[in-house]
């Protein structure tokens, strides 16, 4: 029975991007129970994000994909003036992996997970973390450190994992095949719902995936 309900239902950290799309398309062909969560904090990023996630989402039809979830964690009273609340001083392309990272993110998505789980009765948490993420809070220590503080708090198990962070991009993308990459958006500085073209999240999209959608 416990390895059922670690194995079965799971709370997918969804972002609207290809890795974390991947990841809820991967665990409903396997046959789990997937529960979609979005946090919001304030980046301008958002509404766009938002906006393909549902479409992507709407596309999967499945019984077993739970309604997205969208909770909200505003983080600018936190980081006043940071460049994701802000828009200026976006990393462009050319910019270090490093240069995009975004103080207590990691911190704030998975709190808020873990209440989230903790009243809707799952305990699995996972995120698309990739090879070679450098942050200190993608890594396997902080997630476990996570765990047994959530669980400790809510007074049940909750277990973090991120079981992407030794494969690539183009590994990861290579699991679902015939992946709609059109319907996922990852953008720093959007142009309404479209990708900006000119900041690293971008350039990375463009050498992996190809061309951005179009709304």
């Amino acid at each position: 029975m416990k390895k059922t309900y670690w194995k079965r239902r799971v709370c997918v950290l969804a972002g609207g991007g290809s890795d974390s799309s991947v990841l809820v398309a991967q665990r409903l062909a396997l046959g789990w129970e997937v529960h979609p969560l979005y946090v919001r904090s304030g980046f301008i990023w958002e509404s766009a994000e938002l906006y393909w996630l549902r479409r992507f989402l709407r596309g999967l039809r499945s019984p077993r994909l739970k309604p997205l979830v969208v909770v909200e964690a505003p983080m600018g009273s936190i980081i006043p003036g940071h460049w994701g609340l802000s828009g200026r001083g976006v990393p462009a392309t050319g910019s270090s992996w490093d240069s995009v990272y975004l103080p207590g993110r990691n911190l704030v998505l998975l709190s808020q997970a873990a209440v989230y789980c903790g009243r809707a009765d799952i305990g699995l948490v996972e995120m698309a973390v990739l090879k070679g993420n450098p942050f200190r809070d993608a890594q396997p220590r902080f997630l476990k450190m996570m765990g047994r503080a959530s669980g400790e708090a809510l007074g049940r198990p909750i277990r973090f994992s991120a079981p992407y962070r030794l494969l690539s991009k183009e590994r990861v993308l290579a699991l679902v095949p015939d992946f709609p990459t059109e319907l996922t958006f990852s953008c720093l500085r959007p142009k309404g719902l479209r990708h900006c073209g000119a900041c690293s999240k971008c350039e990375e999209r463009l050498m992996v995936i190809g061309p951005s959608p179009r709304s």
